[in-house]
């Protein structure tokens, strides 16, 4: 919500008006027909900005329509727009999926943030990891534009009691918002990357 809202409140009054009447009928929709998408009908009509953020909540309700409330939100944490250039809502994953128990006790996690993330903890506040080490590399030096320069690969052992999901997709791991790792450092920065002719 503290996501909804803060892209709600940058808009003008006039838009909000129109995206009430547009969430209303969406809330509405999702509640009361099994064929949501027939129901309700993308938002063309305004700026970039405005489109998509009604995009982004139609795609939310939609999912709200077809899934239980925790597989909502699985659903829209898969979502194809997650993770692109364009807003989409950040969600957290409430509660462990399924028990991973069996799994070792400690298991080795990797992400790819800026250097500022990681000196600051800022990263602890983030939920997708992952067990593969070239995928975090990836998502570290040749995603979404970042300043390669500012960017790190750090890899972090964390009980097995903070997985809260494990994807099949990039080997993802989600962890508890809450997780305390039990080491952390980086494994990878520019330097060392570009040194190594890695990028």
């Amino acid at each position: 919500m503290d996501h909804f809202f803060k892209k709600y409140d940058s808009f003008n009054d006039r838009f909000k008006a129109t995206a009430n009447g547009l969430l209303i009928n969406m809330l509405i929709a999702s509640k009361t027909s099994s064929s949501f998408s027939k129901d309700v009908i993308f938002y063309e009509d305004g700026t970039h900005k405005q489109n998509e953020f009604i995009n982004a909540m139609y795609s939310c309700f939609e999912q709200l329509n077809i899934s239980k409330k925790l597989d909502a939100y699985k659903g829209i944490y898969e979502h194809e727009k997650r993770g692109k250039s364009g807003w989409f809502p950040i969600v957290v994953i409430p509660s462990p999926v399924d028990d991973y128990s069996e799994q070792p006790a400690e298991i080795t996690v990797y992400r790819g943030c800026s250097l500022k993330s990681f000196e600051d903890n800022s990263y602890r506040n983030r939920q997708s990891w992952t067990t593969d080490f070239d995928t975090a590399k990836e998502f570290a030096f040749n995603r979404y534009g970042f300043n390669k320069k500012d960017r790190v690969v750090i890899t972090t052992t964390v009980s097995n009691s903070d997985i809260f999901w494990i994807r099949a997709g990039e080997r993802e791991v989600v962890l508890n918002p809450r997780f305390t790792p039990l080491s952390d450092v980086i494994k990878l920065d520019y330097e060392q990357c570009n040194r190594d002719g890695q990028i």
